[in-house]
């Protein structure tokens, strides 16, 4: 009797299995699609094969599950064991598939996996809101429409081809924007099924960083062809002895060491702001008394604001003002304030300097305020940007268009501060920058 019931077990394990021939085989081909899909390129292939392996096996399952159960010639104490072991399974590839969309729903990009007609399988949240919300429901052709004619030509393409064939493409979307994507388009084989999915990238900021490196080296270009085209037209004139009034010699000799003062000026703030975008600068920290730092910048301007009968001073002096900063790059930042505070106020003017605490942001608070020239408001936002000069302020004195973009970067980048202005046309203006109390661990002496 023993005898009878094993082989009655046995013949029911293998039937189990001979009745369930797409799942097994399909398990084993997850991790085949999934290494097949890691040799793709594109943003997160590996894992949209992965989930559409899996998706696969899932409604596999489901549906051989069903078929088991109603077959009338199992009794439930010899199906009790194999119905426990594919409960367990398909529980394991449920957590794993969900899992596996929960990536794919948070991704930057939009991924999508379609067919070799172009009909939507599956299409992640970014793909409905770049291509319209018709572009996620399956079955449709919704999103490979809302896509430029050449991108189904290469899902038909790959789709038709082995598994790891792939095409990138640089192009538009068509909506009103027509915002700039790269699109990776990269086959997929699910079985006998022939798929592909598709990753569309936003590269806006990418093209964005592309037009500022552009016109980064434009404008570099233009202000250091202007030094130069007087220095070497300076040097004609000495060499054809056209210069030949002492008085004359003196005059171009200093205009020409002014010009290469700050052509080397120019130089120099290139390279800070260099070296502080490419993290290859770091600051010094150490407890900084801020009032005793100002009044030192101040000093050193006195006789710059007295030459031109300006009243210079420091209006306010917070008591507790010392935090963790590099002393140099401070004094440089507050320099730079001063000078452009003194350029731009008329002879007779009044700058005044306050240092002060602001509790709630725990943060040491430095501004220089003027009765100068003002910034007018549409020029604010773009103040602190490189190369930037108000229009019309050309005229009144001369720069690099430099030096605010290096205090930004000295105060947010390196010290993780900020910095400001307010400014009214025709009344003045307030630059100001807060450096933390507290900086990476460091706390204030």
């Amino acid at each position: 009797m023993n005898e009878s019931r094993r082989q009655e077990t046995g013949d029911s394990v293998t039937g189990f299995w001979h009745a369930r021939p797409f799942p097994l085989v399909a398990i084993l081909a997850i991790p085949a699609v999934a290494a097949a899909g890691s040799l793709l390129d594109g943003t997160a292939s590996w894992i949209v094969a992965f989930g559409a392996a899996a998706i696969g096996v899932t409604a596999a399952l489901a549906s051989t599950g069903r078929a088991q159960a109603g077959s009338a010639g199992i009794s439930a104490p010899m199906t009790a064991a194999p119905n426990a072991n594919e409960s367990v399974l398909r529980r394991a590839i449920e957590v794993r598939c969900a899992e596996r969309t929960a990536i794919l729903e948070n991704l930057a990009d939009a991924v999508m996996l379609v067919d070799g007609h172009g009909e939507t399988r599956f299409a992640n949240r970014i793909a409905s809101h770049m291509l319209g919300e018709s572009a996620a429901i399956a079955g449709t052709r919704a999103a490979i429409e809302a896509l430029p004619t050449q991108v189904l030509r290469a899902v038909q393409g790959v789709a038709a081809a082995r598994a790891g064939d792939r095409r990138r493409i640089e192009c538009e979307l068509q909506n009103k924007d027509k915002t700039p994507v790269v699109i990776i388009v990269a086959s997929v084989k699910n079985g006998d099924d022939a798929l592909a999915t598709i990753v569309v990238r936003n590269v806006c900021a990418e093209r964005e960083a592309d037009r500022m490196k552009s016109d980064f080296v434009a404008k570099a270009s233009h202000e250091l062809r202007t030094p130069l085209t007087f220095l070497r037209a300076s040097a004609e004139m000495f060499a054809d002895g056209e210069v030949t009034d002492p008085t004359e010699r003196v005059k171009f000799a200093k205009d020409m060491l002014g010009e290469t003062a700050r052509l080397e000026a120019l130089v120099n703030k290139m390279l800070d702001i260099s070296r502080i975008e490419s993290g290859i600068a770091r600051a010094k920290f150490e407890p900084v008394n801020f009032v005793a730092l100002v009044d030192e910048c101040v000093n050193l301007q006195q006789a710059e604001a007295l030459r031109r009968r300006m009243a210079l001073s420091v209006s306010r002096r917070s008591a507790g003002t010392i935090a963790p900063a590099d002393p140099d790059l401070m004094k440089q930042v507050m320099l730079n304030l001063l000078s452009n505070a003194l350029k731009y106020t008329p002879d007779g003017g009044t700058i005044s300097v306050e240092v002060d605490i602001d509790n709630l942001a725990r943060s040491v608070v430095v501004s220089v305020r003027d009765n100068g020239l003002g910034v007018p408001e549409h020029a604010l936002p773009q103040l602190f940007g490189k190369f930037y000069r108000v229009e019309g302020h050309e005229k009144v004195a001369k720069g690099t268009g430099l030096g605010l973009n290096l205090c930004l970067n000295i105060v947010e980048a390196m010290h993780g501060g900020q910095i400001g202005v307010d400014s009214q046309v025709g009344v003045g203006s307030r630059f100001w920058f807060a450096i933390p109390l507290e900086q990476a661990g460091r706390k204030a002496a």
